[in-house]
């Protein structure tokens, strides 16, 4: 795995991946079109990763994570563009600025945190840590309504409010 330096970088190979294998997908759907992109995609390219910021130790503690180090994959961030064209470039590089200011940090299993943030805006943020607890990637990062959230914070345990 290669660290890129900055979300720009990270922003720019994403999107040269997506628009180089643009014409081979014309009629898939977005399940199709990622699962094509990954299999055509060289590994090294795809594992590469940002770090957009850390979580609280206490927060870390308390899905047992060895890393409070929050990562975001090209992977991740293609799927993330294909599945959610509405966000924008600004919206992804106020990535770290919207975790450090989550007003809602939800506990969806031992190994899912959901970040809301409310800045006239809702966004949700799934964080998932590996199966050896070592390093923690968000998986998905969207607009959400104000009743996924109500829904969710009823759902699940609140570690931050």
């Amino acid at each position: 795995m290669r660290e890129i330096n900055t979300f720009d970088e990270l922003y720019k190979t994403s999107i040269s991946i997506i628009e180089n294998k643009n014409n081979s997908y014309e009629n898939y759907s977005v399940t199709e079109i990622i699962n094509f992109i990954r299999l055509n995609s060289e590994k090294n390219n795809l594992n590469s990763y940002y770090i957009v910021g850390n979580i609280p130790n206490y927060i870390a503690d308390k899905i047992q994570a060895k890393t409070t180090i929050i990562k975001f994959s090209v992977d991740s961030l293609i799927k993330n563009i294909i599945e959610h064209p509405e966000l924008t470039l600004n919206e992804y590089k106020n990535l770290t600025k919207y975790l450090n200011n989550a007003e809602y940090i939800l506990l969806k299993s031992n190994k899912n945190l959901i970040y809301f943030k409310i800045d006239n805006k809702i966004y949700q943020f799934v964080i998932k840590k590996t199966q050896n607890s070592e390093e923690l990637f968000i998986t998905t990062f969207h607009k959400a309504s104000i009743n996924q959230l109500n829904k969710d914070i009823q759902r699940y345990e609140q570690i931050k409010r």
